[in-house]
């Protein structure tokens, strides 16, 4: 016995001319249906993967663009510590102000 719908299905799917020729391989409906399939996933999986380098390629222009700055930063802070007074005077000028919270601490 045939499936009626098998043949319903057959016949539809492989009717398509463009004139007079028929645009559809002779093909079963599911393996058509599978190819079809593939083919949408294939493509999916390309949009996704063209989406998936280009934010992989904008993370990774931040990324140099942060290190940059902070190299620029780190630059900055070198140039700015170097014209700090020396450690001598800092130290000099600093016991005084630790002398009497000492004393207070002995106090007590």
């Amino acid at each position: 016995m045939t499936d009626a719908r098998t043949l319903s299905s057959s016949s539809s799917s492989t009717t398509n001319h463009v004139n007079g020729t028929n645009t559809t391989p002779l093909l079963p409906p599911d393996l058509n249906n599978i190819n079809g399939l593939t083919t949408y996933v294939n493509t999916i999986f390309h949009q996704m993967e063209e989406k998936f380098l280009a934010a992989s390629d904008q993370v990774m222009n931040r990324m140099n663009e942060l290190g940059k700055r902070i190299d620029t930063l780190e630059s900055n802070l070198g140039d700015i510590i170097s014209h700090l007074p020396t450690e001598e005077t800092s130290t000099s000028s600093s016991s005084p102000s630790i002398a009497p919270s000492s004393q207070q601490q002995t106090k007590s």
